[in-house]
């Protein structure tokens, strides 16, 4: 055996005796799960069988003590695994014992415990197809046995709007409609009025639930200190959000309604955080016509909320009451060969550097098919190594590859990341090829047309929509860093512009400005957008497909950066 073969065999042996180990454990794992799926599909079926004999027996049928063993059995094999393919026919059938052992035998106790199982297949299985079976056997019993029908319609309506394609529809809807003039005032109403009142108040038919908006996604960043929650909806809707006062020791907890909107099964989940800020998401339907997404927060300061447009988004930014926590990373940002005021420890820890727009966004599509998108991300991988060899501290980039992140998300990755700076890379495009030159971004309002149409592009909205964010964009930069932000924004374009104009000719600076870009509102740190060159201009263009031109241009970011750096580290001492 030569000397070679000795790690091969020492290879083997080591998988040899870890599959000893481990298959064992796989296998009595499987074996358990296989054995617990057989009790559980043979308990079903003997409980299915006991309740068929019920029905086909009228002796067994009069007999309490029968349709209570029938139950047991139900009960039996439902929590032999409350999570197996046969709970939710368990619940379902157990709701339909104790409503016929309430028709049959008058206990008040077991039309209660129908409900309550009807119930319980809701909230556990909302998603399979009995669920809306369950809805309409509650309602059933709301208004049939309790004559309630005004609980009943509203159990109705949430089936409706939750379940439009579901085998239910046809039902609910017609019972909607009778129980709905069952409670009017006994006086001559015409047909037609009748139809429209119903169709006001409870959008029963297909049509009208088409016609709702559906939240379509909820997504959410966080950290203890801080938290941005998104929700996405089909179209614009109007919503109200409030926020709970403090209950005997119990946490608060931000409620925002959403008008006019729909939340599917699909789409009603319990979202668990506990990070120390928030304890969990939720999400439902309210009321018919009412989404509900709740936060459960276990400390809370303040909050803002804003609307974005293409898609409609509402996006919640929270803020918890501790300080920012111990951060685990490289040592503060101070330059190679530090002075002694930047060994004392002050400076910066982390940079968050933006290539904007990715994935299916180009951004700026400039002269010969030049991509805004492309170009970004090259000058932010090329300051990333800038940064990272010059301040020795930690950059993280929101993306390093082609792929698209929507912006509210970028914010969120700077935030949640705990950075110290924020910048946000992009090229500029106009519809004069004359157009050249460098400018950088604070957020703050503006009255600028051409800053609004640059910002309505960034932010691939519409001038309308950056109108109507302005109105609302004092309050979101109440606790802004807009001092720090244009204060950086300053250092940087005075930096850029002169190491550019060194190298090459005919750069032009059109300075520092402000507008309400989204992808920095929101930012918990000095933050700024600096459009680098115009794709759009035949001279940028020429440039930008040129690695030294980009090695520049990042050259000028870092210095603008490091500069930033030592000015706030001298002004700490």
């Amino acid at each position: 055996m030569t000397k070679r073969t000795y790690p091969i065999l020492l290879t083997f042996m080591l998988l040899a005796v870890l599959s000893q180990a481990w298959f064992p454990q796989v296998a009595a794992a499987s074996r358990h799960h296989k054995i617990k799926t057989h009790i559980v599909i043979k308990r079903y079926n003997l409980a299915r069988a006991r309740y068929n004999a019920l029905k086909y027996s009228a002796k067994l049928a009069d007999s309490a003590v029968a349709w209570r063993h029938t139950a047991q059995a139900f009960i039996r094999a439902y929590k032999t695994d409350i999570s197996s393919s046969r709970a939710p026919a368990c619940l379902l059938t157990l709701g339909q014992i104790y409503y016929r052992m309430y028709k049959r035998f008058g206990g008040a106790g077991d039309l209660r415990e129908a409900l309550s199982y009807y119930n319980e297949l809701v909230k556990r299985f909302p998603a399979h197809p009995y669920a809306d079976d369950a809805l309409y056997h509650t309602a059933r019993i709301y208004a049939l046995e309790q004559g309630n029908y005004k609980k009943a319609a509203l159990v109705l309506a949430r089936l409706l709007a939750i379940y439009p394609d579901g085998d239910m529809l046809r039902k609910a809807a017609g019972d909607l409609r009778r129980w709905k003039i069952a409670q009017a005032p006994k006086k001559a109403v015409s047909e037609a009025h009748t139809r429209r009142a119903v169709a006001a108040k409870h959008p029963h038919s297909r049509s009208a639930i088409s016609a709702m908006a559906r939240m379509t996604d909820l997504r959410h960043w966080s950290t203890r200190t801080y938290t941005r929650v998104v929700i996405e909806v089909s179209k614009p809707i109007k919503y109200k959000d409030f926020l709970l006062k403090e209950d005997g020791g119990k946490p608060r907890r931000l409620y925002i309604n959403l008008d006019n909107c729909r939340v599917s099964a699909r789409m009603q989940k319990k979202i668990l955080v506990q990070d120390g800020l928030l304890l969990r998401v939720r999400s439902a339907q309210y009321k018919p016509t009412v989404g509900r997404v709740v936060l459960d927060t276990q400390s809370i300061y303040d909050y803002k909320i804003f609307s974005l447009h293409k898609p409609f988004r509402i996006v919640i930014d929270v803020k918890g009451r501790a300080g920012r926590g111990k951060r685990q990373g490289k040592s503060i940002c101070v330059p190679n060969h530090p002075t002694l005021a930047q060994q004392l420890g002050l400076g910066i820890k982390r940079i968050i550097l933006d290539p904007g727009h990715g994935g299916k966004d180009p951004g700026a599509i400039g002269i010969g098919g030049l991509r805004e998108k492309d170009v970004v991300l090259k000058v932010a991988r090329k300051l990333a190594r800038k940064l990272t060899k010059t301040l020795g501290c930690q950059v993280i980039l929101t993306r390093n590859s082609d792929v698209f992140i929507p912006l509210e998300e970028r914010t969120a990755i700077a935030n949640t990341k705990e950075g110290d700076l924020f910048v946000s890379i992009h090229a500029n495009s106009a519809h004069s090829p004359q157009a050249s030159g460098i400018e950088v971004y604070y957020l703050d309002l503006t009255s600028n047309k051409r800053d609004m149409q640059l910002a309505a592009s960034e932010n691939a909205s519409s001038a309308k929509n950056i109108s109507d964010l302005q109105k609302i964009l004092s309050s979101l930069m109440k606790n802004s860093k807009k001092e720090e932000s244009a204060r950086l924004a300053r250092i940087v374009n005075k930096n850029l512009l002169h190491d550019m104009r060194q190298k090459y000719s005919g750069i032009k600076s059109h300075g520092v400005k402000s507008a309400p870009f989204i992808v920095l509102i929101g930012a918990q740190m000095p933050s700024i957008l600096a459009e680098i060159s115009f794709v759009s201009n035949p001279t940028d263009a020429r440039r930008l497909r040129s690695d030294k031109y980009l090695d520049a241009l990042a050259d000028g970011l870092a210095d603008g950066i490091v500069k930033y750096v030592m000015k706030l580290n001298m002004a700490k001492l």
